[in-house]
């Protein structure tokens, strides 16, 4: 139970962490700031958290996790990749309408390689694996006519460009699904579809 408890505090701290960073940026941040949006003392932060540093690089890669599994589960490519794609593309445009907070935090980092180098590497290693996740699926959409030539790297930049741009662009509530919509059925076109 106490263990419980320790965990879902810290989990506190890390979401009070990723919205203040979100809002705020790194250097006028503090640590009372997010103790207090934690509902915390400021020294509890430090009992899961070494320094501001530590919880900022927390902040950054433990939601990248999650982000993760959903963009890196994409199908084996079967008799129907452009189907697949399109089913692909809607799970991961309706997970990223939910992360209007941390997609912030993303582009915070992204717009300062210099400043954060690590974190910057971090993620744009996921941009390449994420190329190669979709590699396969592109390829056989190609290969079976679905989709037209296209160099799968850059459908896949295009497409990772997209998304993000949208989620950081429209910040109206990912209640508002039929807007997204649209949006999912553009992303669609990038893949260069042979039948729109």
């Amino acid at each position: 139970m106490a263990m419980q408890k320790s965990s879902e505090k810290r989990e506190r701290i890390l979401q009070a962490g990723i919205q203040t960073f979100a809002v705020n940026g790194y250097s006028t941040t503090t640590i009372k700031e997010v103790a207090k949006t934690a509902g915390v003392s400021y020294g509890t932060v430090f009992t899961y958290f070494e320094n501001k540093e530590d919880l900022f690089k927390a902040s950054v890669l433990e939601p990248l996790e999650e982000v993760k599994s959903v963009m890196f589960s994409i199908p084996h490519p079967s008799e129907h990749p452009a189907e697949q794609i399109k089913e692909t593309i809607e799970r991961q445009f309706r997970f990223f309408a939910q992360q209007t907070t941390y997609a912030r935090m993303l582009q915070y980092v992204i717009g300062q390689p210099e400043r954060f180098p690590d974190l910057f590497k971090e993620l744009d290693q996921f941009s390449l694996h994420l190329r190669e996740a979709l590699r396969p699926l592109i390829l056989k959409g190609q290969e079976k006519g679905e989709l037209i030539q296209l160099e799968p790297n850059d459908i896949s930049d295009s497409y990772l460009s997209f998304i993000n741009g949208v989620r950081l662009t429209f910040i109206d509530s990912a209640e508002e699904m039929e807007r997204w919509d649209t949006f999912i059925r553009q992303a669609y076109l990038l893949f260069g579809p042979s039948n729109p």
